[in-house]
């Protein structure tokens, strides 16, 4: 499984440049279940030049836009919940239930991102004295980095991805 994959960089699945890897064990009965391709610091660089091309155009792609595509993100969780909580059940150790609310949950989580999406206003208050306003416009202003911990990684991925899409922001 793990041979398919590695570092998402520049729109296709690559290994490590270094070709390094590490173990996977299933915390359950300590096998070893693959061997993953291990990101060191050009990997990084690579992601991130990357991801800087990408938000230029993904900032430019309309609020309405950017809802659609996120929305199609739920509904892809939604379609591959069996199969992303097995692989939660191996990888972290969770019971197949919590799994499957671990799964679900995360495409809520996409869900109302698409629709926050939408709602990305700006403000006008009012200033301190009667003849000036403060006009506050939210931009997106470049790359986030999320970092997830072991213990939810579909919840809390999805938490940090989906907000920094649907402010208009690409993320590593």
């Amino acid at each position: 499984m793990y041979e398919k994959f590695g570092q998402f960089i520049n729109g296709k699945w690559q290994k490590s440049l270094s070709g390094e890897t590490y173990n996977v064990i299933n915390p359950a009965n300590e096998e070893l279940i693959g061997k993953a391709s291990k990101a060191n610091k050009d990997d990084i660089e690579l992601a991130l030049k990357s991801a800087e091309k990408g938000f230029i155009s993904w900032k430019n792609t309309s609020p309405w836009e950017r809802s659609k595509i996120i929305r199609k993100i739920s509904e892809l969780i939604r379609k591959k919940t069996n199969i992303l909580s097995r692989w939660l059940t191996i990888e972290v150790g969770k019971p197949l239930a919590e799994g499957v609310g671990e799964a679900n949950g995360a495409a809520d989580i996409f869900e109302w991102s698409s629709e926050e999406a939408k709602r990305i206003y700006g403000e006008t208050l009012q200033g301190r004295s009667p003849d000036t306003k403060i006009h506050v416009y939210y931009q997106p202003v470049g790359v986030a980095a999320a970092l997830v911990p072991w213990n939810f990684p579909i919840t809390l991925a999805s938490r940090k991805i989906s907000t920094a899409l649907s402010a208009g922001c690409s993320v590593i």
